[in-house]
């Protein structure tokens, strides 16, 4: 069972954040689920069942009745470049949220039952705004997402996210049913993917990620973030051995 993929693909955050900033003055919808969070985590939909901006549910397909009831909603349109995005994957989409965590909330260790590629549908997730003090943990592994970038995340595995930071952050949450296109996409060659259940999988980051995240372990400005930067570079030097 697949864990996680950092998918191959980066997207223009820039253009994200420009549309994200079209929407600002929008009605955020509070989550539905509130025992699971505290502070501000809210929702802007771009699709939802039956195209309504005021249903924030993500109802599993198979929990519908009378089909796929899924449609783009008015603001939508007002998104050029992030339908493209949501385009960009070829399966049949049942939600797509902007998802907000304001400073300092938390969302409460959970699962989300039956959420992962091996029983049908996934959740991306691309961050469209973030900052270094936020804290996205699978299970016990802590994921740095960085503005653009591309992620598979099986949440049926328990997670958590806090906001350390002084700004919001936002997420493109693109929920879909797995179909022959998805399949050959997961098995293509991306740059970090963790199984679980196989005692020799570790996560494995190109030298480029690596750079990334000693940059994102810098910015904290903190002791523990230059030791776990120093432990990364150092797997960056030559080796003397020959």
């Amino acid at each position: 069972m697949i864990k996680y993929i950092r998918f191959k693909d980066q997207f223009d955050a820039a253009q994200m954040q420009q549309e994200l900033a079209l929407l600002e003055n929008t009605l955020w919808k509070n989550h539905y689920n509130t025992s699971n969070y505290e502070g501000d985590w809210s929702t802007i939909q771009l699709r939802s069942v039956n195209g309504r901006t005021d249903n924030n549910t993500a109802i599993q397909v198979a929990a519908l009745q009378g089909g796929n009831n899924y449609r783009d909603t008015p603001l939508m349109e007002q998104c050029g470049y992030i339908k493209q995005v949501a385009d960009f994957f070829q399966m049949d989409k049942t939600t797509i949220r902007l998802m907000k965590l304001g400073a300092g909330a938390i969302i409460k260790p959970h699962v989300d039952d039956a959420l992962n590629f091996e029983e049908g549908e996934v959740r991306i997730h691309i961050p469209v705004v973030t900052n270094p003090g936020l804290k996205f943990y699978l299970e016990d592994e802590r994921l740095l997402m960085e503005e653009g970038s591309c992620w598979y995340l099986n949440l049926s595995r328990k997670h958590r996210v806090v906001n350390e930071g002084s700004s919001p952050r936002v997420h493109l949450v693109i929920d879909g049913i797995v179909n022959d296109w998805l399949r050959d996409y997961f098995a293509a060659d991306h740059p970090l993917r963790v199984v679980l259940d196989d005692p020799a999988s570790e996560p494995v980051y190109s030298t480029e990620d690596k750079v990334k995240i000693i940059a994102q372990l810098r910015s904290m400005q903190n002791e523990t973030g230059h030791r776990l930067a120093d432990e990364m570079e150092a797997t960056l030097k030559p080796s003397n051995d020959k």
